[in-house]
């Protein structure tokens, strides 16, 4: 019997389909980081690319600033690092429809290639100048949902303006927009408790929470912790360490900014005995809802399933809180509605992912909030207790501080993260066996 030599035409074509696939992943996995996806889904979406096109000798490594694509056969890897800044909803949506439509081999990898690389330059569905109006309206009705005072929600609704327009502003400036976290809890504590000495009914923690709202990594603190879940211990541990640093920046803001304000009573309390009526927190959401899908660019078709889905959390929150558990509340709305959002995914062909769906819900639940206000009042609890302190010559502090009560308020937190989390992954877990519209969903 003879050998037949390998025909050089057709190890040429193997290896170029090898190539663009390598190129395919590492495109695919660049996006979908900038985009938002946790690791662990990057890398099964990487998986099922691999072996939708045959080419099992090709697997992936993910961190959540870059991706390894190695060729087991040839020993060569094929590394690139996401250096594109994060996407706005709208340009996850294409992500997500680029690589559903790879999945599912509707476009050859060159062209989806092609089409990731065109998603940077998008352009925005809303401009700038509306952004910047929606942002505030997001602090409003989040200062709303806390059911601040009116005065309280006013000083918000500017302040929200002001945090957008110092991001716009340095958007393409790193070194600036480095410091914007830290002057905008600043110059957001310094007005907001100067503003506490005209009007009694101003809540400062809270109302200076709101404005800054989209700056607390809530969804950092949640997804490293859902990573670590996942046996990512790499990226999940380095998201945590990030969120966690980003927090402590901004509770130093608001220290800073509240001790250099003019006012002689600092009062870091959580909760408030003037509250607005119940249904104002309605109201709250309702405009939160609409006003956070603009600032994060929604895409043309889903605020109104946004909108309901928040009213539904909402209201699903609220009566489990009541009735059994805050904590579990958080974990149980986000289940759910993680839950909802992936059935409208791989059910609906106008190819919105879950997470976008997601997204202004999970700012609604706001772990990350609860740590920033516990945390604030943590260090100005200590603060004031050593002010006593040399103020009595090194004596016993007042039985009026109250130490605990700050990390009575960080325990919460930690444990509303956790909830969450948990309920991430039932949820996750739970819509693996709802069945897939055919083209809905990725694989």
């Amino acid at each position: 019997m003879t050998d037949h030599p390998a025909d050089p035409d057709n190890t040429e074509t193997d290896n170029t389909e090898t190539d663009n696939i390598e190129l395919l992943m590492a495109a695919v996995g660049q996006a979908q980081l900038a985009a938002g996806y946790p690791v662990n889904q990057v890398v099964d979406t990487l998986s099922k690319i691999s072996s939708v096109y045959d080419q099992s000798n090709l697997s992936a490594y993910v961190l959540p600033n870059g991706v390894f694509v190695d060729d087991e056969g040839t020993g060569r890897a094929r590394v690139l690092t996401s250096s594109i800044a994060s996407m706005r909803l709208d340009q996850a949506t294409q992500v997500h429809r680029i690589t559903r439509d790879v999945i599912n081999k509707l476009i050859t990898p060159v062209q989806a290639i092609k089409q990731l690389a065109a998603v940077d330059t998008m352009k925005a569905r809303f401009p700038n100048w509306v952004v910047v109006i929606a942002n505030g309206l997001t602090a409003a009705g989040f200062a709303l949902v806390f059911r601040v005072s009116l005065w309280g929600v006013g000083i918000a609704w500017v302040l929200g303006m002001l945090v957008a327009l110092a991001l716009v502003l340095t958007e393409k400036r790193p070194t600036l927009s480095a410091l914007v976290p830290f002057t905008s809890a600043f110059v957001a504590a310094f007005i907001v408790f100067t503003a506490s000495t005209f009007f009694d009914d101003v809540q400062p923690v809270r109302v200076v929470a709101a404005p800054i709202i989209t700056l607390i990594p809530g969804v950092g603190l949640t997804r490293g912790t859902q990573e670590l879940a996942n046996n990512q211990i790499v990226s999940g541990s380095s998201r945590l360490i990030s969120a966690a640093v980003q927090i402590l920046v901004l509770t130093f803001g608001i220290l800073a900014g509240a001790r250099l304000a003019p006012v002689d009573d600092y009062n870091f309390a959580d909760l408030t005995d003037a509250l607005l009526p119940w249904w104002a927190a309605w109201i709250g959401v309702l405009v939160f809802a609409i006003a956070q899908s603009m600032v994060s660019n929604a895409p043309r078709g889903s605020i109104r399933i946004i909108v309901l889905l928040l009213l539904a959390t909402y209201g699903l929150m609220t009566v489990v809180s009541a009735t059994i558990d805050p904590i579990l509340a958080a974990g149980v709305a986000a289940g759910a509605a993680l839950l909802a959002a992936t059935v409208i995914q791989r059910r609906s062909r106008r190819g919105f992912p879950a997470f976008v769906i997601f997204e202004p819900v999970f700012w609604l639940l706001v772990p990350g909030s609860l740590g920033l206000v516990a945390l604030t009042e943590e260090f100005a609890a200590r603060d004031a207790a050593l002010t006593k302190q040399a103020d009595t010559g090194g004596g016993q502090t007042s039985s009026v501080i109250n130490l605990t009560t700050g990390t009575d308020v960080l325990t919460v937190a930690a444990g509303t993260i956790i909830a969450i989390t948990i309920g991430m992954l039932i949820a996750s877990a739970i819509a693996r066996v709802v069945p897939a519209r055919e083209g809905a969903a990725l694989g």
